[in-house]
């Protein structure tokens, strides 16, 4: 997950086991400026605690807590507290994230006649998403997890006639504030060397959702997410990743369960929420490569495609072909827990681009 990777020479080994036998706990606070095409400039920060359950266990990767904060020059703000857990030996791991986001989108697309679609909505989400796993078997794990967002659309950052404009399509296309709620099981496997930071390894994980009127939400319907990451070491400062993840969904899927890109940076490059799909696939590959001391740099590349939405003015939102390709540089700012601050820059196709700056890596 984390970039400027140090592979096994015998005094790194040393230093990667010195995270997993650590006395006491590790707090971590980063201020944050980020930008992305989405939010565009965010001034705020992170939070990070690692800390170990039992001194004792030599295996579990720490546990981290953490509170995220950010509100941007286009009046977006994002407020999360998550949790990443795990315990004796590493056999259960937990997670939870809740928090309000609201996301204030500006999007062009062009239409059927080739006409500019102009966009200009607010997106606010409430999040709660718990899940548990346990070792069944070698590095296999099963879950269980759930999911519950509400959102609401708003139709007030444009004028006045972006914003009526925006709303009866919404209206028309029967797209609305909506409530989420879906239970789900995880099956996922994972035998890389260190969660946070892994400089060889796999980690695979699919989760279908049951999303019932009787456990609340609005809608009816079944979505299955997967996730895919692979670290290849090349050499002691240098590795490569891959990175394939997406979704499918069936039923009556409402907008705001759409497979959403550039969520969770699956792409770089195209602002969060402009394509959107019943389905999703994204594929990328990414040099990262250790420079000087705490410095280090990537390169990547990759592709996708979201599809599978109605024929009434929601296929607007989707895409067949989605490439990207982009470069970034690395501060390491923790060395003990090898945790990065990372700059990128990306671009796609149609004039989309974006300059990502914030911490952790893409994958």
């Amino acid at each position: 997950m984390i970039s400027l990777l140090f592979l096994k020479t015998a005094a790194q080994e040393k230093e990667v086991d010195s995270l997993f036998d650590e006395s006491s706990g590790t707090f971590l606070p980063i201020p944050l400026i980020i930008n992305s095409p989405t939010i565009e400039t965010g001034f705020g920060g992170v939070g990070m605690y690692f800390f170990k359950f039992d001194k004792e266990d030599k295996v579990s990767p720490p546990s981290l807590v953490s509170l995220y904060g950010i509100y941007s020059t286009n009046k977006s703000y994002i407020l999360l507290a998550s949790s990443r857990m795990y315990w004796n030996e590493d056999k259960n791991r937990a997670t939870l994230i809740a928090g309000p986001i609201r996301i204030n989108h500006d999007f062009i697309y062009e239409n059927d006649e080739g006409e500019d679609l102009h966009l200009v909505y607010s997106e606010m989400r409430s999040i709660v998403t718990v899940e548990y796993s346990r070792k069944i078997f070698g590095d296999f794990y099963l879950g269980v997890m759930y999911l519950g967002t509400k959102t609401k659309f708003k139709f007030d950052q444009g004028t006045d006639e972006e914003n009526e404009f925006t709303e009866e399509f919404f209206r028309a296309n029967d797209i609305t504030d909506n409530f989420i709620s879906s239970i789900g099981l995880n099956f996922s496997f994972d035998n890389r060397n260190y969660v946070y930071n892994p400089t060889k390894g796999l980690m695979f994980s699919i989760r279908p959702k049951l999303n019932r009127e009787w456990l609340g939400s609005d809608n009816d319907y079944v979505d299955t997410d997967f996730t895919a990451v692979y670290f290849i070491p090349l050499s002691v400062n240098q590795v490569l990743g891959f990175s394939l993840s997406g979704g499918i969904a069936t039923g009556d899927v409402p907008f705001d369960g759409y497979q959403s890109y550039g969520l969770r940076n699956n792409l770089r490059g195209y602002p969060v929420g402009k394509y959107r799909g019943k389905n999703m696939a994204a594929l990328q590959a990414e040099y990262r490569r250790n420079i000087y001391n705490r410095w280090g740099a990537v390169a990547f590349a990759g592709t996708g495609s979201v599809w599978g939405n109605d024929d009434n003015g929601e296929e607007a939102f989707e895409r067949t072909w989605l490439p990207s390709i982009g470069l970034g540089i690395r501060y390491m700012v923790s060395k003990e827990k090898r945790i990065n601050l990372r700059l990128d820059f990306a671009a796609g196709v149609d004039g989309n681009q974006g300059v990502y700056f914030g911490i952790m890596e893409a994958f």
